[in-house]
């Protein structure tokens, strides 16, 4: 069997930025997560770092040796979900790296470890383990600066998605890393508080409109090149889909499973 490698979807996607997609078999390949390398002077920060199997691990690492080998400085994490977290602690072990992570995402990485809700298959539960196992080195806040080489990603807190979500801007290159909150491929699931919410997700929207990026780099999908459009459509789907509960629920479809069948009838149970 041949082994996964970065695909032809990892490509520079901007003077700075690469994005490396490895296709992972237990996961819907239209979602596979997204690891950036930001690289500049030598030095190199990552950007989430995908599932934690060998395979994915290698590829990325030989794809950072492809640009020169810079030093890999930081894992930056944009939330806890595993998807994105799970492969940092193979990294600090392969390189040193140190982690940054929102101090409320690192609990919740912490507790979902601690979960064992039969609603989780084996392979859910074992990556939330193998994530919990980083060693947070950097606690992000709100303005953080994170620098490589002669450029500056700033560290901006978007709840919604997650709790602590946060998301990046690459100031120098108008590029903006939006974890799960913007996705290139359909829409984001939000979870009720704590671990998510709906009114400070659109609140995150809004200001992540305003700040006027050049292109968006989602969680999972492709480049976002019209960022102020595809969060509008963002915006005007969950309205959209207000009216829809409220129609179901004036159906007599109250429960939160009717709800969920009733709007995402052909979902996939993994999501």
């Amino acid at each position: 069997m041949v082994p996964p490698q970065p695909s032809e979807a990892s490509v520079r996607v901007s003077e700075h930025v690469h994005v490396v997609r490895v296709r992972v078999r237990s996961y819907p390949e239209a979602y596979s997560p997204n690891v950036y390398f930001v690289v500049d002077g030598g030095e190199a920060l990552m950007v989430d770092s995908g599932f934690p199997d060998d395979d994915s691990v290698r590829a990325r690492l030989e794809y950072l040796r492809s640009l020169g080998a810079p030093e890999l400085k930081l894992v930056a994490l944009t939330h806890h979900h595993y998807d994105h977290s799970s492969g940092a602690y193979r990294y600090q072990q392969e390189t040193g790296v140190a982690v940054a992570m929102n101090p409320v995402e690192a609990e919740l990485l912490r507790q979902a470890a601690k979960s064992a809700s039969p609603e989780r298959t084996a392979e859910e539960r074992r990556l939330r383990r193998q994530a919990a196992r980083v060693r947070v080195d950097m606690p992000l806040e709100e303005g953080a600066a994170l620098e490589v080489g002669r450029l500056t990603l700033r560290a901006l807190l978007m709840p919604g998605h997650s709790a602590g979500h946060m998301c990046f801007h690459l100031e120098e290159e108008g590029v903006l890393f939006s974890g799960d909150n913007v996705l290139g491929i359909g829409t984001t699931a939000i979870a009720p508080p704590p671990y998510g919410d709906m009114l400070q997700y659109l609140d995150s929207l809004r200001r992540m409109q305003s700040l006027d990026a050049a292109i968006i780099c989602p969680g999972h999908g492709p480049i976002a090149h019209q960022p102020r459009r595809k969060i509008q459509e963002l915006i005007d789907h969950r309205r959209e889909r207000d009216e829809q509960v409220l129609l179901l629920i004036g159906q007599g479809k109250d429960r939160l499973s009717q709800i969920v069948r009733g709007i995402y009838p052909e979902l996939d149970p993994r999501l």
